[in-house]
């Protein structure tokens, strides 16, 4: 299109022929996918430059996460690490209430502690598998909350969830009125 052909376009038709243009391409959206990969591209900074971790994410994942959507969110570490939290904190406001947990400190224990306190081990074999499944039944989001936070929040090893925790202090300090 030349530069006359534009003129000529109004904002509404060039925004409606982008948008157009937009379902007929690759999806490339990635605003998601750094936030979930946050803490492990975080723990990979410490080794790698962001332009090495886009080349390994592109080469070896198939994952096109730009060099400087990467670089941003490392730029801003309490932005990110908020941004990450926030798809666990539901859950783990469940589990502060639960256990009448005064504050968040359950999330930088290591995770065998996390699995001890949850397993409920402590009633035996099937004293366990039973208070599991009453748990399961009678409290569903309390058996959710375990679930999710196994996999999203102890999934992250401990060292990074403690280096995590000054960037997320006065977050978790904010929402402590919630339980």
């Amino acid at each position: 299109m030349s530069a006359s052909e534009s003129k000529t376009l109004n904002p509404t038709e060039m925004g409606q022929k982008l948008v157009e243009h937009s379902k007929s391409t690759e999806f490339t959206a990635t605003h998601g996918l750094v936030v979930d990969l946050f803490p492990f591209l975080f723990e990979a900074s410490a080794r790698m430059s962001a332009r090495a971790i886009h080349r390994y994410l592109q080469e070896e994942q198939k994952v096109k996460l730009s060099q400087v959507t990467i670089s941003r969110a490392l730029g801003d570490p309490k932005k990110s690490w908020v941004s990450y939290f926030s798809k666990v904190e539901a859950e783990a406001i469940t589990i502060a209430k639960w256990t009448k947990a005064r504050s968040f400190d359950f999330l930088f224990k290591s995770k065998a502690e996390f699995e001890k306190t949850f397993s409920f081990e402590e009633e035996g074999i099937i004293g366990s598998k039973l208070a599991r499944g009453i748990v399961t039944v009678l409290r569903p989001d309390r058996a959710a909350a375990i679930q999710v936070l196994r996999e999203k929040w102890f999934g992250i090893g401990q060292g990074i969830r403690l280096k995590a925790k000054p960037y997320l202090e006065e977050h978790l300090m904010s929402l402590r009125d919630k339980f």
